[in-house]
Order: structure tokens, then sequence, then C-alpha cells
């Protein structure tokens, strides 16, 4: 029987910024297989004395992001420190933002089930990554190459309610760093990770007194996947009158299970308090502007609905990516009056004509060719005509009444025209001409 409760869900998402140095320091960025500790200093190693300075390009990149998602941006926002012990973190605290994040409120609008639905946001803030763990056996080996990296955390509020929602929204945070060449996302060489917190309730307004939290998640659908199980398991603990304790688990891709770690901490279990050796930044007068012409992709989505009367999953398909959606509007643009925006999307979603190896106008001129039963330069009704002439028995058998033979005849065709025959229309052709 389904459950009657309903998903609390709360999403934190990091990802590293393109940036040529650390945070804190000159170190380069560009940690992914390199040489173990070969690119760090005293600042990103937490040696006594070192002097954080920190990255510009970083802080402008952070509020560039939060402007899409009409986050309020703090003028005057500062660093603070978060402490915690561990071994992937050389000074015993992260430079972090807690009391004046760059970034507040504002939300994340997704394309769910053909439905505009906006997700709220608590904060956007930027802070330092941490080293990387390498795990052999019974003991770990730190690599600080990693440490210092600039990253933004994004922090939603608890108002996502499904386990696809919550993975359209990753895919939406993705989308913007993307489109706007912030960060490349990539979770394969951990650039991008995902944290879940998730708790179940009878009232949507109203948050239970836990949540468990669901760490180092790194694919959108192992997010899915893990909403879905502790959905199950929570359920099923709370309808026999237990309440789920408040803690860390993971995930485990091969069973399709989460399971504990370690209590849950708090925000005051980090004892925050601001950065002594960075002044708090006042930017009331700095502005920093997207680029020209630029829209969120959520209103490129409605434009495709709107004015193109495509349906949904049509918007959410060309749009998912940056080049593919120019490409899609200028050959609409150049095939205007000739050929409709649903022929060229279906062209390309369904992948007849590459639009990697053409050009927009390429693309629409190969549709109209079609369209006119050419291909390629040579007739349709020239080569349907060769291969008449050239089966006469199987013509005699289709006038004399074995009409399924029509198949051997169109696989002629195909093979004279190397596969690039549209088949209802030499079907038309052949069964014209042969009557």
């Amino acid at each position: 029987m389904k459950s009657s409760l309903i998903p609390i869900i709360g999403l934190e998402v990091h990802f590293e910024l393109k940036t040529k140095s650390k945070m804190f320091c000159s170190c380069p960025v560009d940690h992914f297989q390199k040489k173990a500790n070969t690119q760090v200093c005293p600042v990103c190693l937490g040696l006594p004395g070192a002097q954080p300075v920190p990255n510009q390009q970083a802080i402008d990149k952070t509020i560039l992001f939060a402007q899409v998602f009409d986050s309020s941006i703090d003028g005057k926002f500062m660093f603070d420190r978060k402490n915690y012990y561990y071994p992937d973190l050389p000074k015993g605290y992260q430079i972090s933002q807690h009391f004046n994040t760059i970034g507040k409120g504002g939300g994340v609008i997704i394309l769910e089930q053909g439905k505009f639905v906006s997700i709220s946001l608590q904060d956007i803030h930027l802070e330092e990554d941490t080293a990387k763990l390498i795990h052999r056996g019974d003991y770990s080996l730190v690599d600080y190459n990693r440490s210092g990296v600039p990253l933004v955390e994004i922090v939603s509020m608890p108002n996502i309610h499904s386990p696809l929602q919550a993975k359209e929204y990753l895919k939406r945070i993705r989308q913007v760093a993307r489109w706007l060449d912030i960060s490349d996302c990539d979770m394969e060489k951990g650039s991008m990770r995902l944290e879940a917190n998730i708790s179940l309730s009878k009232d949507k307004n109203v948050l239970p007194k836990y949540k468990v939290e669901i760490k180092n998640l790194n694919s959108f659908r192992y997010v899915e996947k893990a909403l879905e199980y502790e959905i199950e398991r929570q359920s099923k603990l709370l309808e026999k009158g237990e309440v789920p304790i408040q803690e860390t688990r993971g995930f485990d891709s091969s069973t399709g299970k989460t399971y504990s770690q370690r209590s849950k901490e708090e925000a005051k279990d980090y004892r925050y308090f601001p950065e002594p050796d960075i002044p708090p930044f006042d930017f009331t007068d700095k502005k920093i502007s997207l680029p020209k012409k630029w829209r969120p992709p959520w209103e490129e989505e409605k434009i495709i609905i709107d004015k193109y009367k495509l349906d949904w999953k049509y918007a959410k398909i060309l749009s998912a990516n940056k080049k593919l959606l120019s490409f899609f509007k200028e050959a609409v643009n150049v095939g205007k009056s000739k050929i409709e925006a649903k022929i060229i999307a279906n062209v390309i979603i369904n992948k007849k004509i590459s639009w990697k190896k053409n050009s927009p106008k390429q693309l629409v001129d190969k549709i109209l060719k079609e369209k006119k039963g050419e291909i390629e330069g040579v007739s349709l009704e020239k080569i349907i005509k060769k291969v008449i002439k050239e089966n006469p028995s199987a013509v005699q058998d289709y006038k004399s009444g074995k009409i399924q033979v029509i198949g051997f005849l169109i696989g002629q065709v195909q093979r004279e025209a190397k596969g690039k025959a549209q088949v209802k229309q030499a079907q038309d052709l052949l069964a014209r001409m042969l009557s």
C-alpha cells in the first residue's frame, strides 16, 4: 500500500569553479589526475602563519551564478570559519560562509511533467574545497591538490517533494553552471557533488523533528534511487510508530540501499565564527552583469513551447545543450515559411541528420530535399523506375495480386538509395507507378 506521508527533501550541491588559481592562494586548480601533493603551498596546506588572499574571479562568478536564480546579492558579505576535525581538512577548519552569504533566497525553476515549478533556495555561498582521501585497505592517504579549490554551495529550502523533482532540480543547477561556463560540473571527476536531506511528514508545510542526510552521491540517478529507498525505509519505521534516527547515511549503488555512517551534525556543532584573517567585503557599488541577451534555460523552454508550439519534452531536450538550442533556433529562422519548427526538431532529436556535422542551412536544405523526394541530388522517381525495370518478375507478381512483394521492391529502392529513402514516400511512389 502506498504511504500517505509526504517527502520533505532539501538538497546541497557543491561544484568547483573554473578559475586559474585556488580560493585563497595562487596554486593551480586543475587537480584531476595530477601527481599527489604537487599543487600545494603553505596556504592550502594550512601551515601556521600562512595568510589567505580571496580569489576575486571566484567571487565574481559566484555573484553571476546567484543572479540567475534571483538571489538577493549581499553586497557586504564575509567569510567564516567552519570548525571540524577530519584528515582532509589540514587547518582543522574550513573557510566558508554562514552568517553573510553572497546570495540569499531566490528560486530554481524546473520543468516537471510539462509544468514549471519553482524550488526555493536558502542561500548560495562560496568556500574552499577539502583535500581528497585515498583509501587503501586498512589505511588512508591524503592528496592536498584539491584543498583550497573554489567551491560554490547551493542550499535549497526543504520544499522538494519527490525524487523526480530532486533530479530535475539538480539537472537545472548543472545546466546553468555550464551555460555560464563557470564550471564543467563533471561528476566523474568530482567537480560536482550532491547531498540530500530527507524526512517524511503528513503535512508538506510541517517539518518533522528529524532528518536523514545522504552523502557522497555522484550521479543524478543515484540521488533519485537513494531518495526512493529512504522514502520506503522511513515509511516502514514511521508506520510502526518509530522515529528514524537523525543521521548521515551513504548509498551503495550495487544494492540500491542506503547505510548508516554517523550521527548528523547541526550548524551549532561547527562553531562558526567570522574569519579573522579576511575582512568583510563591500560590493554594494560593483555591478556584475550577465552576458548580453542571456536568458535562463526555463525562459528558453517557454519560448520553445509558446513560440514554436512544441511539446514540453522537445523543450527539455533542445535546451539541454546550449549549442544545440542555438543551432535549432537558427535552423528554424533559416527554414521559416518553408518548413515547420516541429519537423526540424524531429530531425535533430531523432538524429535523422546530424546537427553536429551540418550547418543550420545545410540541415534545412537536406530536409527540404527529402520533402521533395530527392536523395543527395538523385531523384527518388528515377531510382524507382530503375528498380521496376530490373525486377520484372517481382513487378508481375505485384500486379497479379501478390501485394506483399512491395516489401522486396522497397528494399531494392533503399539499396539503390543507400538507405536514405523514406519508406512511406517510396511505397506511395511505387504503388502509383505500378498501378
